[in-house]
């Protein structure tokens, strides 16, 4: 396989060839190829993200980014890479700093593509520390930037987070909605089991439990059939909601646990939106098991991710 088809194989493929991709990049960082080097890592993110691969990605780009002799257009794309995988680990400090950095040098490289994921990061780290008007506005300028719809995606998603950031819950069901039709549309599977999640949790704080389950399942199918390393653990934090509202709480701790272990073996940070819910799906599982929470959650701690899938598959 070539280096152009090793890199541009799915995530399914480059964990296969893992060493070989490791070894690709190390060889163009030794030859000083900073700027295939840096194209290539950019476009890495989702894989090293999906496969959990957070502090090796990271790993690559710092060096490629210290050597700074890349074009501005590579640079600020590795940049933005940077930062999407500091974000993912909760570094929000760094992520900020890639972001603001990348967003400074996508404007002087006028590459309005680079500039929106930038902005688009910014929003998230936004959303992160809480401030709702700052994620709409940071996402409104990425959109402003979108040359299509699908470069538009992710903003469209941040404002429906902004939106729940407010308590804003019948805007976020409206616009979140818009966003899993336009990921169906596009064929972005990923996005609309993440979509089906988040419409989940906002049926659940609309009080309507019977929609907020249907859509905890339809995510967590979608995310399996994937096999999608980076939504799982997301989508069971779905099923364990699903497992409280069938007031089976010793359950939900279980799920919740696993989730929570799956996001710690590849230093994950829970993100915002989601981080609130399991906080507070767990505060409610303790809540109502008392002292046999522990047991649970030691119990779930110890279950593989195939094992909780499992659980949930049993439940169904």
């Amino acid at each position: 396989m070539s280096s152009v088809e090793l890199l541009s194989a799915d995530p399914d493929e480059l964990e296969l060839r893992h060493d070989e991709l490791n070894a690709l990049l190390e060889g163009l960082a030794k030859r000083r190829e900073t700027e295939p080097a840096l194209a290539a890592a950019s476009g890495l993110v989702d894989f090293w993200m999906r496969k959990g691969h957070l502090a090796e990605g990271r790993r690559h780009l710092d060096g490629l980014l210290a050597a700074g002799d890349a074009p501005a257009a590579a640079r600020a794309a590795g940049l933005a890479a940077a930062g999407t995988l500091a974000f993912r680990q909760g570094d929000d400090t760094a992520a900020r700093r890639f972001y603001e950095e990348s967003a400074e040098v996508a404007r002087s490289a006028d590459d309005d593509a680079v500039l929106a994921w930038a902005l688009g990061g910014l929003s998230r780290v936004a959303l992160r520390a809480g401030e709702c008007a700052r994620t709409r506005e940071l996402a409104l300028e990425a959109l402003s930037l979108a040359s299509d719809e699908a470069s538009g995606l992710g903003a469209r998603h941040m404002l429906a987070a902004a939106a729940r950031c407010e308590g804003d819950y019948r805007r976020a069901e409206e616009l979140y909605g818009e966003t899993l039709d336009l990921s169906r549309r596009l064929g972005a599977r990923g996005v609309e089991a993440g979509e089906l999640l988040n419409l989940g949790f906002v049926a659940l704080h609309l009080d309507e439990t019977e929609r907020a389950v249907e859509r905890f399942r339809q995510g967590l199918e979608l995310a399996t059939e994937l096999n999608d390393d980076y939504l799982t653990p997301y989508c069971l934090l779905g099923a364990g909601a699903s497992a409280a509202i069938r007031g089976d709480h010793a359950e939900a701790a279980r799920l919740l646990s696993a989730a929570k272990a799956a996001f710690d073996a590849t230093n994950a940070a829970i993100d915002p939106g989601s981080a609130e819910e399991f906080d507070s799906q767990v505060a409610r599982a303790r809540r109502e098991l008392g002292e046999e929470f522990d047991a649970a959650w030691a119990e779930g701690r110890r279950l593989t991710v195939a094992e909780a899938l499992a659980r949930t598959r049993a439940t169904a």
